[in-house]
């Protein structure tokens, strides 16, 4: 059971709140991601594995947060929010869904620049909130606008993809000198040199649904046994 909570009316939400306590939250970003992909990939990533895991595990979806903390990818587009507006949001959010009955959340991050923002996001006695950054739940690397994040939107929105303008990064990035920057302004450039980390080229949409399954399926596992 999947359910979309922008769908719902006052009466809908209270008739289904009786057989279903969990929630998810998808939590993506605005920033470039090459030529080839849309600046919402993160967002559209999040949004769909929301859905997908919420009809394994039974759960509301609330609607995308789809700006994160971006500050690395300028001078190349992004549109951010500071760390601690990004988990006022969301701590408030799941304040409003605990007071509303709700008494599972799963934060579902689709961007690795949130996740200090969303560490040690406040608990309610009697609600358990879980935060997922899905690429953990991958067998490959994930990188940025490369094979892994190029197939998954190929098989949720191919129409956004351009695979003609798909480069593979102009640099290849040491992930351990990375990790010392990547919180600064322009260092996800800087490494990668285009934007882009990884190569794009190598890319399908078959590629991208078993991606799917297999987070998916992980992610709707972790949720069941927490």
């Amino acid at each position: 059971m999947s359910i979309p909570v922008p769908a719902m009316n006052e009466y809908g939400f209270r008739h289904d709140i009786k057989k279903c306590k969990r929630a998810i939250i998808p939590v993506g970003s605005l920033e470039q991601h090459g030529a080839h992909l849309p600046v919402s990939t993160d967002a559209l990533i999040a949004e769909y594995l929301a859905h997908q895991v919420a009809a394994s595990v039974g759960a509301f979806v609330l609607p995308v947060i789809a700006y994160g903390v971006s500050f690395e990818h300028m001078p190349m587009f992004q549109v951010s929010v500071r760390k601690s507006t990004l988990s006022s949001l969301v701590r408030d959010a799941c304040a409003s869904l605990a007071g509303n009955g709700i008494k599972d959340i799963t934060i579902l991050n689709g961007h690795h620049g949130n996740i200090k923002a969303l560490q040690n996001i406040g608990r309610k006695k009697g609600v358990s909130v879980r935060v997922v950054h899905y690429w953990r739940f991958m067998e490959q690397e994930l990188g940025h606008a490369g094979d892994a994040e190029t197939s998954l939107i190929l098989a949720i929105a191919p129409e956004l993809v351009h695979m003609d303008r798909a480069k593979a990064g102009s640099k290849k990035p040491d992930r351990e000198a990375f990790a010392k920057i990547a919180d600064k302004p322009g260092s996800f450039v800087k490494i990668t040199g285009n934007g882009v980390w990884g190569d794009p080229r190598e890319a399908s949409a078959e590629k991208g649904r078993q991606l799917i399954q297999q987070i998916s399926a992980k992610i709707a596992k972790a949720v069941l046994e927490s």
